[in-house]
């Protein structure tokens, strides 16, 4: 992001109505791209400036909405990475409102823009996308899709490497037993687990060796931190998005502030036992000697 400098409180209707601004003039033919990106690079920063990530969201929306039509009417590599980025934009302002879940739907429109960045090489492209969106889904708890998009980036990186590119144009280093790393870890908090597909896979990517020094640093940094075996049942991975909109609206939209986690964990053990049927102990009830906040 381009460092602005504070420039005060500015009020929602405000940023919103630069925003609107900034919308048309994205849409102009007149504008050059490159001041396009500038524009919105500043805007951007006031939105995490003013940490107004409701707006950011908003923004984000509006983008990715008309991004996306644009893509579905014709489907374009530009278009289906204008599309990423407007999703990746999203997720960065959901992670900033402490529901990053919310991307969910979102990211699941996007599937066919990186279907068709992939079709068409775009590996570069895609492994931003996937690290971003990996991360997103990690942050949510949401597992089993963060798996599957550290598998994607790992396999991006794959193949840039198989191409003799081992360093993008933003200075990341590219190096298969990091991406590999990533994608054990993630799988750790799924049902499988590093499964013996998932071992035979990396080690043809690595070797033998390799991948064995990659599983020892993934022991050793994992998180000992107990979870419920419950939260990886299919009535619970079927649920999460759900459930994810009743403990919202029962925490009256308010996260992020200190001690939030147990407040969080009282409502979501209230819901899944009433609406769900689902008996859950919360991480403070299965780790009694850690202290969480």
């Amino acid at each position: 992001m381009i460092y602005t400098q504070d420039s005060g409180t500015i009020s929602k209707e405000e940023l919103r109505s630069r925003g609107e601004a900034l919308e048309e003039k994205l849409q102009s033919s007149v504008l050059a791209e490159q001041d396009k990106q500038s524009e919105m690079m500043e805007y951007l920063n006031l939105l995490q400036n003013q940490r107004a990530a409701d707006v950011g969201v908003w923004f984000s929306e509006r983008m990715l909405e008309r991004v996306s039509s644009a893509f579905a009417a014709h489907p374009t590599v530009e278009l289906a990475v204008d599309q990423l980025y407007a999703c990746m934009l999203l997720q960065q302002f959901h992670l900033m409102q402490f529901d990053a879940w919310r991307a969910h739907p979102a990211i699941v429109q996007c599937q066919n823009a990186l279907s068709l960045l992939r079709a068409e090489g775009k590996w570069s492209d895609s492994l931003r996308y996937c690290q971003c969106t990996a991360d997103t889904y990690a942050e949510a708890a949401f597992w089993p899709e963060a798996f599957a998009y550290a598998r994607s980036s790992h396999r991006c990186v794959r193949e840039l490497v198989q191409q003799g590119i081992t360093v993008l144009e933003n200075g990341e280093l590219l190096d298969l037993k990091d991406s590999a790393y990533m994608m054990c870890i993630y799988a750790l908090h799924t049902a499988d687990g590093i499964s013996d597909a998932v071992k035979s896979e990396l080690t043809q990517d690595l070797g033998a060796e390799d991948f064995a020094a990659v599983c020892q640093e993934v022991m050793e940094n994992r998180d000992e931190t107990v979870t419920d075996p419950v939260e990886m049942t299919p009535e619970y991975l079927a649920i999460r998005y759900e459930l994810e909109e009743k403990i919202d609206e029962a925490l009256e939209h308010e996260r992020g502030y200190y001690d939030f986690c147990k407040e969080y964990w009282m409502v979501k053990r209230l819901i899944l036992r009433s609406d769900y049927g689902i008996h859950w102990k919360s991480p403070a009830a299965l780790n009694p000697n850690s202290e969480f906040h």
